[in-house]
């Protein structure tokens, strides 16, 4: 006889949902559906099924209920086959049973690395995740880096000498695993824990899918080298405005420069900058976008610096180099650094290049996101301009996560603090001041 129950991976928020399957004493089996569930507490515990509240939970009760048909069936025929019994049923089989109702191919070779971090990779075009309760669909660029990660994998297999199985994953895997990158090519800390962290990512996934993991993978850590900041003064881009380029290349890679320092965008928006995107509102002009790797609808206020340079096109932005975005970063990244050269940024400050830490020219330090950071950390730094009010342009959700991008802490806290000592010690003076009594004559 048996038993199907549907239930939520998690307490709350969104997550996958998971069946329970019992036959007999002997067969217990526990597996991801492939489908997801937006708020588990949209879950009745009662039904083990989605409550109908919305139209999407409705729909996935209704698919839940189609893939508990499918599973009776393919119980109802084996128990009937003559061939094989209920005990020949092993997980597998339910696993390609929710894949084809899935409409998913199955995963060759499922419990080996290499093939499941590609199917992953390619998986991934097809997956949503919440954000402020937006669903998202990754972007190209996480998908090419997840396919990236794949061909390291591989070259690190090759390397080993054997196919890598999901399970071998661990702690100790993870320090080998790191031992080879740093032998190689990958020098920089930051992309190294980077990619413990896809490790790390895809052993979960897999985990989600049924395969055998070693439980000690949880304890792999990513990390990142200590936060260098490096931007661009007031006085160090004014220096850069006022200074003329030799040629047309440098001075548009300069104007580009400019218009990053002042709207605080990343490559990827500023790269889709075009006439359209500047409106008049209420008299004042604005660039409106909808951040590519956010989806989040900013208002940029046009800097009059920015409007300066936009004058000097017509009112439009300045010419690309190319329309493929990868190579327009490439060619915008190595005319900046001589852009800054020629202006003079040729002082040795603390930083990091090549993946090596220490003190570099700084125009050699310059890139693409060198002006992004430099708005944040000069509006910052001016005193008079909110926290929120910065994170409102440079689109940044949490304050936190701005703070350290611009390498600061919250003094908020530790100044409330400070005036709460000083008013306890004003206290403690006060009752031991003496006290002059008045004496009658």
């Amino acid at each position: 006889m048996a038993n199907i129950k549907f239930y939520p991976h998690k307490r709350a928020g969104s997550c996958k949902v998971y069946l329970r399957l019992n036959i007999g004493r002997e067969k217990d089996f526990r597996l991801s559906t492939g489908l997801s569930i937006q708020n588990a507490k949209d879950w009745n515990h009662t039904t083990n099924l989605p409550k109908e509240n919305d139209p999407k939970n409705k729909k996935l009760k209704n698919r839940l209920n189609d893939l508990a048909r499918e599973l009776d069936k393919f119980i109802d025929d084996t128990e009937k086959d003559e061939t094989k019994g209920l005990f020949d049923i092993e997980s597998k089989h339910i696993k390609t049973i929710i894949q084809k109702f899935n409409n998913l191919e199955p995963i060759k070779e499922k419990e080996f690395l290499v093939p499941y971090s590609k199917w992953f990779s390619e998986d991934l075009k097809k997956r949503t995740y919440i954000r402020n309760n937006v669903k998202l669909y990754y972007k190209q660029n996480t998908v090419e880096k997840y396919l990236n990660f794949s061909k390291i994998l591989e070259k690190y297999q090759k390397h080993k000498g054997h196919k890598l199985k999901i399970k071998e994953v661990n702690t100790r895997f993870a320090t080998d695993f790191l031992d080879y990158l740093t032998n190689t090519e990958i020098k920089s800390i930051n992309t190294k824990g980077r990619y413990i962290k896809r490790l790390k990512t895809i052993v979960r996934d897999s985990q989600l899918n049924g395969c055998k993991v070693d439980p000690d993978y949880m304890n792999i850590k990513g990390f990142q080298d200590e936060n260098i900041v490096t931007y661009l003064t007031f006085e160090e881009i004014d220096q850069i405005i006022e200074k003329e380029m030799p040629n047309e290349r440098l001075q548009i890679a300069k104007d580009w420069f400019i218009i990053s320092c002042y709207t605080a965008q990343r490559i990827s928006d500023l790269h889709r900058f075009t006439k359209n995107n500047i409106q008049t509102i209420d008299g004042g002009k604005y660039i409106i976008l909808k951040q590519f790797k956010t989806g989040k609808n900013i208002e940029i206020p046009i800097h009059y610096k920015v409007d300066e340079v936009l004058g000097r096109y017509g009112n439009d932005f300045p010419p690309k180099f190319t329309d493929n975005e990868q190579s327009q970063r490439s060619i915008l990244s190595t005319l900046i650094k001589e852009v800054c050269r020629i202006s003079g940024l040729r002082e040795k400050v603390q930083g990091r290049y090549n993946g090596k830490k220490g003190l570099f020219p700084k125009h050699k330090l310059i890139s693409n996101h060198t002006g992004r950071r430099s708005f944040a950390c000069n509006f910052y730094n001016l005193g008079n301009w909110s926290t929120q009010e910065i994170m409102n342009i440079t689109g940044h959700v949490n304050e936190r996560n701005f703070l350290t991008y611009i390498d600061k802490s919250d003094p908020t806290l530790s100044r409330i603090a400070r005036a709460k000592f000083d008013a306890m010690e004003q206290e403690d003076q006060r009752r031991k001041e003496p006290q002059l009594k008045v004496v009658n004559n």
